[in-house]
């Protein structure tokens, strides 16, 4: 597989163990919800990424995985995903790399012949106050967070159009919400992907594509664990999320059943919104004290 479009020999190994070189998915019968479909997943090598290649792909989807430096964790999900049945490539490429988004999707495409769900949930974090905040990391964390779904979209969204059906499932986060001090990047550029989602929505609700958000709450996961077992529940009572939390929702607005789903964000965090707003919005009863 060529350097050019991003992907690199290893990846192109891993396509090989992943998945078989029949033409392409729409020709495989099956009797799970997504046959014959097939799917392309950013960030999809570790956590709520990972979590949701394995449920597509049990849904019987062929999932194009994208990872920027955990090779070692992508290859790990598709053989997973290979010895449970299922059909998974991994593909190395940066998304806020205009070429190498467009160089992904037109080499999916050519292989698979068709590309019907697109799931945005690659992203980066980087937690500074605005005062301490130069512009080159305000940047990297827009690039990535919502220039890189942007591309993404714009590239699929042609091959939706063809077909007359997709789905496309950006993954946001309740920072948006609920931002914590450092998080201002991050909860613009989150904010501008819901954004994002209604317009698509406006722009092609009539094509058969449905775009949607999901925005998860504390999720556990590699990166959170450590902060997880020394926090625990928060004040409200809520636990932290799984990433099989979030990736039965995502296939679920990846499929037939989400047709009349579009432009719509959902919270997924356990109450812990909700439950924070009634606690501060509770009103005082006459007689009972504070």
């Amino acid at each position: 597989m060529s350097e050019r479009a991003g992907t690199s020999e290893r990846a192109g190994a891993s396509e090989r163990a992943g998945a078989s070189e029949e033409p392409g998915a729409s020709e495989r019968p099956g009797a799970t919800p997504g046959a014959g479909r097939v799917a392309l997943v950013t960030g999809g090598s570790r956590g709520i990424g990972a979590a949701v290649v394995h449920r597509l792909a049990a849904d019987g989807l062929t999932v194009h995985l994208v990872y920027r430096e955990a090779e070692e964790a992508a290859r790990n999900v598709v053989a997973a995903v290979t010895a449970a049945g299922g059909r998974a490539v991994a593909h190395r490429a940066d998304v806020a790399d205009e070429k190498q988004v467009v160089d992904l999707v037109e080499r999916i495409a050519d292989r698979e012949g068709a590309l019907h769900v697109l799931v945005n949930n690659a992203a980066v974090i980087d937690d500074r106050l605005v005062a301490a905040t130069p512009t080159a990391h305000w940047e990297r964390v827009l690039r990535v967070n919502l220039t890189g779904p942007f591309l993404a979209c714009r590239e699929v969204l042609p091959l939706m159009l063809d077909q007359g059906w997709g789905r496309i499932v950006n993954i946001s986060s309740n920072s948006v919400r609920i931002p914590g001090p450092g998080q201002s990047a991050y909860a613009a550029a989150k904010g501008g992907l819901e954004a994002l989602t209604r317009t698509l929505a406006v722009e092609v609700g009539r094509k058969g594509i449905r775009i949607n958000t999901v925005a998860p709450g504390k999720v556990r996961t590699e990166m959170t664990d450590a902060v997880a077992e020394r926090l625990g529940s928060d004040g409200a009572g809520t636990r932290w999320g799984l990433p099989e939390d979030i990736s039965g929702l995502v296939a679920f607005l990846a499929g037939e059943e989400a047709d009349y789903i579009q432009g719509q964000t959902f919270t997924v965090d356990g109450g812990r919104l909700v439950m924070r707003a009634a606690a501060g919005a509770r009103p005082r009863r006459a007689g009972v004290p504070a």
